[in-house]
């Protein structure tokens, strides 16, 4: 791995969002909509530290960063945000990376060194401790879907489906066959990018979609369109409708 800059806040290993993205080859916008995107399982001070101000000017100062030099706010990443990076990248990259992270970067074997031997073991087992949380988050990550995010990902499939057929009050939408059609096709291509099938290969419910692709399924939905010979049924339905109140 490329040797880094070690960066300390406040005494904790931190990472520059630029830094993350070289060391899991990707870049920053990557990493940036990530972040958002899942925003609601970062938490500030545990996996991130967000810099404005005078604090950010007093930082800029002290560290000398180049990368900041011309920007408002900055992020700092801690190990715990390194691994939540990771899980949203999910490659074999960014994972040995984090591994390598967490064997070199993030770990201060030297800031031990002067500590009495009660004090060793209480940081040793809050690493430990750390170690086990990420260890129960990657596990979590990989389950299926909760009940509330499962019905959260078939509302939006409907809502998606009202809006491909028309409305509600749409002839397509009316027509039971072809709103049967939309949204099975919806289903099996949610099955198919993101590999919703048993040991046998056949297709599963899409309550079995890991977590950590519900973000990504939210954005195929939104990205969804009717394939070609949908679309004409849809359009063929809600245009005889249209001649008939003519």
């Amino acid at each position: 791995m490329k040797e880094l800059k070690a960066i300390d806040y406040k005494s904790i290993r931190v990472l520059t969002t630029q830094q993350i993205a070289e060391v899991y080859c990707t870049d920053v916008k990557v990493i940036s909509n990530n972040f958002n995107r899942n925003r609601d399982h970062y938490e500030e001070k545990k996996h991130f530290v967000c810099l404005e101000g005078d604090e950010l000017r007093s930082f800029k100062t002290n560290h000398q960063f180049d990368e900041s030099s011309k920007i408002s706010k900055l992020y700092l990443w801690t190990e715990k945000g390194a691994f939540l990076h990771a899980k949203s990248l999910n490659t074999d990259k960014a994972w040995e990376a984090y591994s390598n992270l967490i064997d070199g970067y993030y770990k201060q074997q030297d800031a031990l060194a002067g500590l009495s031997q009660e004090m060793k073991a209480i940081v040793m087992l809050d690493k430990k401790q750390v170690q086990i949380e990420n260890r129960m988050d990657k596990l979590e990550f990989d389950i299926p879907l909760y009940g509330s995010e499962a019905d959260e990902l078939s509302g939006h499939v409907r809502r998606k489906g009202v809006k491909v057929l028309g409305g509600k009050q749409s002839e397509a939408y009316k027509d039971s066959e072809i709103r049967s059609k939309v949204y099975r096709d919806i289903y099996d291509q949610i099955r198919r990018e993101f590999g919703i099938f048993n040991e046998s290969g056949h297709a599963m419910t899409y309550k079995a979609l890991k977590r950590k692709y519900l973000a990504d399924a939210h954005e195929f939905i939104d990205c969804y369109e009717v394939p070609t010979y949908l679309l004409e049924l849809i359009n063929n339905a809600n245009a005889q409708a249209r001649l008939d109140i003519a």
